[in-house]
């Protein structure tokens, strides 16, 4: 029995099945069981072939699939015939070895972020704008950078007002705010965010407080000081490695304790609980949220007050650690993307004299997988 897939030649060495699954063996070595009651699920015929979406709804299948008996056919195919039901089904092999769901086919669907330190940043991608937007390619590789690196930088962008939202149509759909579908960083008179100060600002996740907290920002420098006004960014997945590494009981008070955080102002009141440190349920980091300015009095019993108030240090000291962070200026035309809820972002004190002038916006994370996964797709 042979077929080809992907591109490679795999080919089914032999299979076998009994009323509860189906054993693939590849020529390359490779085992793939398939669950009755996954492949009744997931039935080709249940689904409009124009689309692709389900016709049927779980409850409606049967509860215990049994597999009756299984064939090859062409070298392309296994039918399944069920066992109680007038019903087969056709399974493409490419299909099949493309969702073949064991441990480390799991995994390697997973895109695994690539943490980095400060004396990495060289590694950090900078690309020209005229590149980006001209080549598929390179847009790909600019969007991958960021979902993998959590950050990306740009060049030669023109530096004009608005110019921000053609950079967020490459990642996605603006997320409008209270703020406006595009804010603008620079001081004004009597401030209700610190952000619109001369300050110097501690590296922060921007938002903590808004549900959901926004996923990913853009920063274009249209104005530049020569002086002050350097741009932070710490990776936030790198420093919650450490903090593991170097402290388990505080990482896990972090990933367990919810911290308040809020803003308000004349037309607004925010207000959302957050874990310092959010994980999945298998316990991979997936996002920090950390801003010092927002942060609310913690409502716990006194007894766990101590072990939240330690690992907030812990993590804060780590957070100011120079190993973890990445120092840049802004020109005028540079522009940097990055994940808000892995990246934070600060930055040092200028002169309002000098003119200094970013303006943002914030996008949808699932904008930019979706438009990786095109891009991608036609390439």
């Amino acid at each position: 029995m042979g077929n080809t897939l992907l591109g490679n030649v795999v080919e089914v060495d032999r299979l076998s099945f009994d009323a509860k699954r189906v054993t693939i063996h590849w020529t390359d070595g490779h085992r793939s069981i398939y669950d009755a009651v996954w492949l009744r699920d997931n039935c080709p015929a249940d689904r409009d072939a124009l689309s692709g979406q389900r016709l049927v709804d779980i409850a409606e299948l049967p509860e215990h699939p049994a597999i009756g008996a299984v064939s090859q056919s062409s070298g392309t195919a296994v039918l399944v015939t069920w066992r109680g039901e007038p019903k087969s089904s056709w399974y493409a092999l490419e299909w099949l070895r493309e969702h073949c769901y064991c441990e480390g086919h799991r995994q390697s669907r997973q895109r695994a972020p690539a943490p980095w330190r400060a004396d990495q940043s060289a590694s950090l991608l900078w690309m020209e704008y005229a590149h980006v937007l001209a080549s598929k390619s390179a847009a790909a590789t600019w969007l991958r950078a960021i979902l993998e690196q959590g950050i990306a930088f740009l060049q030669g962008v023109p530096a004009a007002d608005g110019k921000v939202l053609d950079i967020a149509r490459l990642l996605g759909y603006v997320r409008e705010t209270n703020y406006g579908r595009i804010f603008n960083v620079r001081p004004v008179t009597s401030p209700s965010n610190l952000a619109y100060s001369e300050r110097g600002l501690g590296v922060h996740t921007d938002n903590p407080y808004r549900e959901p907290v926004p996923g990913l920002q853009i920063l274009h420098c249209l104005q530049a000081d020569e002086g002050g006004g350097g741009s932070l960014f710490v990776d936030g997945f790198a420093v919650a490695a450490e903090l593991r590494s170097q402290d388990s009981p505080a990482f896990d008070t972090l990933a367990r304790v919810m911290a308040p955080f809020a803003f308000r102002d004349d037309g607004v009141d925010l207000q959302a609980d957050r874990h310092l440190i959010e994980l999945t349920p298998d316990r991979r980091v997936r996002a920090v949220h950390y801003n010092s300015r927002s942060i609310r009095p913690v409502s716990l019993p006194s007894e766990e007050l101590e072990a939240f108030y330690h690992a907030y240090r812990a993590l804060s000291r780590l957070l100011r650690d120079r190993r973890f962070e990445f120092r840049v200026k802004l020109a005028s035309g540079d522009l940097v993307a990055f994940n808000n809820r892995r990246v934070l972002h600060g930055r040092t004190a200028y002169s309002p004299a000098a003119g200094r002038w970013l303006q943002g916006c914030y996008v949808d994370y699932d904008g930019l997988t979706s438009n990786l996964a095109v891009l991608e797709r036609k390439l």
